[in-house]
Parts: structure tokens; sequence; C-alpha cells
């Protein structure tokens, strides 16, 4: 056999920690040093440095596609490593390295000595695989049992990027006190009886020069993420289920945080009709009453009077799918007189709705789940359940404590919301006062009808020229 003249090296190591590449280093001088011994020509070194190649890694090692991608080329007639671990630890992906081995003919060595030329060489290789990938996943399992035992004895994962909230370097041990204090307004700011949004807070946060963990301004969806991260409220998970509270501090309590789930769950559900961020009151609850097309608001200026008008536009789809008649145009002021007279004699009748809402009471139930959990864990940590049936049992009963805790926290939002004065808030015509009245108007109005009065009118519209249909 003519002896390979374009060698490739491929070296790798799982951990560089201080980032040298001391360990690839030696393995490429372990592996140009056989090459010499076998008088190979080396091509080119292909290293895949802190990358691991087990059955459980996720992550791609470019440097290995790009040896393969070479090899079935045919620039590269042979390939030396420094040890077939080095190469991969997963079974499959050995036999797909021989097979391709066996497709294109290329040479392969190790420092270690494994042959490939025989199918006894080939069998042992492939042993070798096995056992490698066995240890990796008896690794694996290892590693999941101590970080399992951690998290059941309330300590949380100390790796990954700083949160908002928690010192840096600490490992979610220790708490920042400012940030706390700002998580804290922040989610008051959520909470309250005229809630806030997630853009509420990061332009609050931003005001008082607040940064995000890498130094950035704050976003509605990084405030989300605060707020979102079961860290925020101290809670322990594991695989995706809730093991139990942290034994360390965090800036929320788990009620809280539940709370801030149910309010940001509110904003992300489909918004009610009408109640989108608009700038005039009752847009969005005007329909052409000649196509069913929503209409416009806007302000126009004819003749230098400057005056608000509602219209059917053509280019608005109508719930047909059909583009809007472009025929009615009115104006806004006298319609938004009617509505306006609408709503303020149901007031009374949705405040007295909103009194009488029925207060459900969920916290002795959450009480027995929570002691139920309690009990679960301590007969599993003495040894008197299989670990199999204490997940399962575990996971059952998890599930219906956050479906509790979701409603109470949700009965909370609604009982705290009521308290609001309706009339008081139907009084506040600041702009920001617009969207709990659009909240107000939505409870009594389902949509509103406009029809064309032709033009030239001199005399206020008649009361049939709008349809309004109250919400049932």
């Amino acid at each position: 056999m003519t002896k390979p003249q374009r060698v490739a090296i491929y070296v790798r190591i799982s951990k560089d920690r201080k980032g040298q590449e001391l360990g690839i280093q030696r393995q490429e001088q372990a592996c140009r040093e056989l090459c010499a011994r076998m008088g190979w020509g080396v091509f080119k070194v292909y290293a895949d440095n802190d990358v691991s190649a087990s059955t459980t890694s996720r992550r791609r090692r470019p440097s290995y596609t790009e040896m393969l991608r070479d090899v079935r080329d045919g620039r590269v007639d042979g390939v030396v490593v420094h040890s077939l671990d080095r190469l991969t630890r997963r079974i499959s992906e050995l036999s797909r390295f021989l097979e391709d081995q066996e497709e294109h003919g290329f040479a392969f060595a190790t420092t270690e000595g494994e042959d490939t030329t025989t199918a006894a060489g080939r069998m042992i290789l492939t042993i070798k695989g096995a056992v490698a990938q066995q240890e990796t996943e008896r690794m694996s399992e290892r590693i999941d049992n101590s970080l399992l035992q951690r998290r059941e004895q309330g300590k949380p994962h100390a790796g990954g990027k700083r949160q908002f909230g928690f010192k840096a370097g600490s490992h979610f041990r220790e708490l920042d006190e400012a940030e706390t204090v700002l998580i804290h307004e922040g989610w008051q700011m959520l909470t309250r009886p005229t809630p806030g949004t997630p853009g509420d807070v990061a332009r609050y946060w931003n005001s008082v020069g607040s940064t995000t963990p890498h130094g950035g301004d704050w976003t509605i969806q990084s405030v989300k993420r605060v707020y979102r991260s079961e860290r925020t409220g101290g809670i322990i998970t594991y695989k995706g289920e809730d093991i139990g509270d942290s034994v360390y501090g965090a800036p929320l309590s788990r009620q809280q945080w539940e709370l801030a789930q149910s309010a940001l769950d509110l904003r992300s559900t489909p918004a009610a009709q009408g109640s989108g961020t608009r700038k005039h009151l009752y847009s969005g609850f005007l329909r052409c009453g000649g196509c069913g097309a929503s209409m416009r608001v806007q302000w126009a200026t004819v003749q230098g009077r400057i005056f608000r008008r509602t219209f059917c536009h053509s280019g608005q789809q109508g719930k047909d799918g059909r583009l809007g008649c472009g025929k009615v145009s009115r104006s806004y002021a006298w319609i938004e007189e009617q509505l306006h007279a609408v709503v303020e004699a149901a007031l009374p009748t949705l405040s007295q709705g909103r009194a009488e809402e029925p207060d459900q009471d969920l916290i002795g139930e959450i009480s027995v789940l929570e002691h139920r959990v309690g009990a679960l864990r301590s007969r599993w940590k003495e040894g008197l359940m299989a670990d199999e049936d204490f997940f399962d049992s575990l996971t059952h009963l998890r599930a219906e404590l956050r479906h509790l805790r979701t409603r109470e926290a949700s009965a909370h939002l609604r009982r705290t919301r009521a308290e609001a004065d309706a009339q008081a808030v139907w009084r506040n015509d600041d702009p920001g006062g617009l969207e709990p009245r659009r909240a107000i108007v939505a409870a009594v109005i389902d949509r509103v009808d406009v029809f064309s009065v032709g033009r030239g009118r001199r005399r206020p519209p008649e009361p049939t020229s709008i349809a309004i249909t109250l919400v049932s």
C-alpha cells in the first residue's frame, strides 16, 4: 500500500478552561512523531479545542466535519489521532467513520496502535468505541445524580452567566441589594390595580441608570427574562421540574414570582377587542355599516377646520377578506358623545358586578399539596420509595400545585384590580389613562356599526345612524 502523503491530524480536548490549548498541542506532537516514524506526510491539523464528543454533547465539532469533508473530496488520504476517544465517543459515529474509510480507502492510525486493515482490528476498534461510549454515559449518570442531590438540598445550579439581582461571582448565593430593590419596584408596577407593562419597567430601570448584566439598555424582552426566570423566585428546577425552594435568598418570594407570571400571562393572552394601544378611545370598536370593515380614526383638516373623523378605508380588509367599501366617513365627535353616554350609564352595574365576583380561596388546597410534597420527599430520602415512583408522584403533585398557584395568583390580581374605582378610572382622561378606559369600554361595548348619513348635512345625525352592540 502506498504511504499516504496528505495526512489529516485530528486533535480534540473536551475542557480547556484556561484556553491555552496545551492538551491539543501535546496530542499534535505525538501524532507528528508517529507520522515521521511511518513516513507519512502531514497535510493539515484539524483541532476542536474545548469541544466534547460524548453522547450527551449537542455542540458541533466544526474541524471534525471539515476533516470528513476533505476526506470525501479526496484532499486527504490518511487520518491520524492520538487515541480513539479523541476521534469520537459515540459508537454510531465510529461506525460511520469506518464506513467512510472502507468507501474512500484512506489510511487510519492512532498513537496507541489500532489497526483497521483487518476484520479483527476493526472489531477491536468497535469494542473500544463501545467501552468509551459506556464510560461517557456512566459519567453522565454520575453527574446527573450529583446535580439532582444538590437540587434536593435546595442548592441552585451555580454555572451560567450572571443574572440581574445576584452579585457577580457569588454563584447565585448573594443578592445585589440595589438590583433587588429595582426588581421589587418593577414587580409592584406589574401587579398593581392599574397594571404597568414590561415596557414601563424597562423605561423606569433605564431612567435610573440601571443596565442589564451585560451592560446594555433594558428592553421589554430583557425585563420579561428577569421575571420569567425561576431563580428570581428562588425556585429550584431540575430538567424542567420544580424540585423545591432555594436555601439562599432570592429577589422575590415564590408567591410574588407566581403573581408576576400571572400578570405577564394576562398580557400575553390574545387581547380582547379594542384592548390594543391606540390614540382614540373608541378606535377598534367601530365597524363600517356597509361592508363590516374596521373603521379608522384620525385628525383631518378641511378648509382650515381641524377635527377628528372616522372612515372606512378602501384598503382595509373586512371579516370576509374583502377590501373596505370606502363609502362611510363620519365626524368622530358626535359618535364619541353617544358612546360616552352608553358607557357612563353602565358604570354602576359594572362596578357592582366586579365587587360581587366570588372570592375563591385556594390557599388551603395549596397548603395540603405542599404538605404532601414534603411527606413524599421525606419518604424518598429515607429509602422508602423507589426513584421512579418518587419522580412520577412528584411530577403529578407539582403539576397540580402549579395549577392551583396560577389560579390563586390570577384570582388575587382580579380581586386587586376590581378594587379600583371604575368611576375614577373613567374620569381620568390623561393620555396615560387611555388603556384602562378602553378596558372599561371593552367590558360594555362589543362593537359599533356606523352608517353613512350622506354629504352636506347641517343637522345632527339621527341616533339610528349608529348601531351599538353591547357585551352580553
